[in-house]
């Protein structure tokens, strides 16, 4: 009798046609990165040509002289670095407006403290110069005034090629497509070739981004190390070897000399390293070593150079008591926006001067329980994750407006915030092992909740969550489970991401438009030489020049309509400041003989006018 033999069945093999479709994506773009990312580079450089040309040769490029502006200190530190103060041996702060309105209201409260400050400096009799001292006392005199690695780099920049700031917003869009290869690198080591291709087209579309990029301030900066240090500790903790461990010290120690937050970095590099290998041993012991090495490599000029000059050993920056008190302190208005009130911080300032933990003490004793601290963290943390890119020393929208490549580049805060938070809940849900990723994350957004939410403070973070947003797209579009909910309710998180991240929080591009944007673009570009022009009767010069300034009037102004009534009192006042700009037009036609064009722009003066006024009624 014949045994019968067991038949195996086989699986049939799959044909690669019959596999999902982001399966088949994913495998074709992991054949041909050099391509993919060699396309996404291509398009990260096009699109930096069209706003740079538009910025760095157009007139927003002198929008750093602005004196109220940190363009315009950094602008002024430099210079100073570069004339041969390279130790910065002598005080360096600024004085602001909201410097002087702190000072005012401390010497009408004291003003035995204004006495002995002139009766210390006899020669600096005027309330400016007083001020001024007050300042350097409380910013803690020649401290550095903030993190100094960006003000020295701009100033071998001015010793190099004579022009530094045209050459660092040139060098900080080169800086911006190595932030594009670096997000890509980590996209797709996290989370595939797919979404990596994804999150580039996302960074490629980017408008804050962009616009940091021209920008005379290191946000853009900021973005580079917040990268580069994800980079390079990540493959510190999977190669565990000292070469990538002192690499990272170094890079750690740039990034804190940029930005005093990165230090939070070397404790956090120190705990993931041992959380990974979970023991003291001769290597472990040798990374940690190697690590801190590279750090203190490059943080030791600082010691020197604060040695040199009197300085405390350690500071980086002396802003960080002032920031704090202003934006903590009870019922503080620095949400998004800088509204320090003097009331409220200068006894605060003169206890604590320059020293941080001070201040910090202060400001938390101003608040009646803990409950009303938590709230006040709350808003920030909703200003935070609200996508509106809240201006200071610049604004994205007033740009916007001028520039063709942040109307191409249309994704801002809003469109990617919503979509990261859902990406992060995805993540966590499936116990995605990101741990130096989300260090990241939880870091920039402290940051900002400690002290107060910017457009431009943001940026890093933002970056940061485009690999999460990019993640987000996919698992709404593709099942990895047998579940046949897994899909509703994914589209579920990520509806209720959108309506209450980004539906609730959206608002209209003008309504962030401020006149001031205006009055300093004029008065900084096209004042003077207009009135010297007009002096000079050189009239079809002056009228060009002016019409030049009136071609880029915000959208909303061509939208009006006779009779129309404006509800938004920024609009109101923007369309007042062009109602005198057209007339002021139309005087210009009428001194150069050109009567017709002097009634068509006065015509369109009395109507902007009217509409103010009945606005206002």
């Amino acid at each position: 009798m014949k045994s019968k033999q067991k038949i195996t069945r086989t699986q049939p093999v799959k044909h690669p046609a019959d596999r999902p479709l982001l399966q088949q994506v994913e495998a074709w773009l992991g054949l041909r990165r050099t391509m993919v990312l060699s396309g996404l580079v291509l398009g990260w450089l096009l699109i930096r040509i069209f706003m740079f040309d538009a910025v760095a040769n157009g007139p927003l490029f002198r929008m750093y002289e602005w004196k109220e502006s940190d363009s315009a200190f950094f602008d002024e530190w430099a210079r100073t670095l570069v004339a041969g103060d390279w130790l910065n041996r002598q005080p360096m702060h600024p004085y602001h407006s909201w410097h002087k309105e702190f000072a005012d209201y401390f010497f009408k409260q004291h003003p035995e403290k204004l006495a002995a400050i002139r009766f210390t400096n006899p020669n600096q009799s005027p309330e400016i110069n007083a001020g001024r001292a007050l300042w350097n006392n409380w910013y803690g005199g020649n401290r550095y005034h903030q993190e100094p690695l960006y003000a020295y780099l701009l100033a071998i920049l001015y010793r190099l090629t004579g022009d530094g700031v045209y050459w660092m917003l040139a060098l900080q869009c080169l800086l911006g497509m190595c932030s594009g290869v670096l997000l890509w690198e980590i996209t797709r080591r996290y989370f595939g070739d797919t979404a990596a291709f994804l999150t580039g087209l996302l960074y490629l579309f980017c408008g804050p981004v962009l616009f940091q990029e021209v920008l005379l301030l290191r946000s853009s900066w900021s973005v580079f190390f917040a990268l580069l240090t994800v980079w390079t500790l990540d493959r510190a903790l999977a190669q565990q070897t000292g070469k990538s461990f002192l690499l990272h010290g170094v890079v750690l120690g740039l990034a804190v000399l940029l930005h005093s937050i990165f230090f939070v970095l070397l404790p956090g590099a120190l705990v993931l390293n041992f959380a990974r290998v979970r023991n003291f041993s001769r290597p472990t012991l040798r990374n940690t070593v190697l690590l801190t090495l590279g750090f203190a490599l490059v943080f030791s000029p600082v010691v020197l150079r604060n040695k040199a000059v009197g300085a405390p050993l350690f500071s980086l920056s002396s802003v960080g008591p002032v920031t704090f008190a202003a934006a903590n302190v009870y019922a503080s208005k620095v949400l998004s926006s800088w509204q320090p009130e003097a009331s409220k911080c200068v006894e605060i300032l003169e206890r604590s001067g320059p020293d941080f933990a001070a201040a910090m003490l202060a400001s938390l004793q101003t608040h009646t329980s803990v409950t009303t601290y938590l709230s006040l963290l709350g808003k920030k943390l909703a200003r935070a994750l609200n996508g509106t890119e809240w201006p200071n020393n610049e604004n994205y929208y007033f740009y916007s407006s001028m520039v063709p490549a942040l109307q191409v580049a249309f994704l801002d805060a809003t469109w990617v915030i919503w979509c990261a938070v859902a990406g992060l809940l995805f993540a966590g849900f499936q116990r995605k092992k990101i741990p130096v990723l989300y260090l990241a994350i939880v870091l920039q957004l402290a940051v900002l909740v400690a002290f107060y939410v910017l457009g431009r403070f943001r940026t890093p973070l933002l970056v940061l969550c485009l690999p999460f947003a990019a993640f987000a797209l996919l698992e709404c579009f593709q099942k990895r489970t047998k579940s046949g909910w897994a899909l509703p309710i994914k589209w579920g998180v990520a509806a209720l991401c959108f309506y209450f991240l980004c539906w609730k929080n959206y608002r209209l591009e003008s309504s962030m438009l401020d006149p001031t944007d205006y009055v300093v673009f004029y008065e900084i570009v096209y004042n003077d030489r207009v009135a010297d022009l007009a002096e000079a009767r050189q009239w079809n010069q002056a009228q060009a020049l002016h019409a030049d300034f009136l071609r880029r009037e915000p959208r909303f102004l061509n939208r009006i309509k006779p009779g129309q009534r404006l509800s938004s009192p920024v609009q109101i006042e923007i369309a007042n400041l062009f109602a005198y700009h057209y007339q002021l037009q139309s005087d210009l036609y009428d001194y150069g003989g050109n009567k017709p064009m002097a009634a068509q722009t006065k015509a369109r003066a009395e109507g902007l006018t009217r509409v103010v006024l009945n606005s206002g009624k």
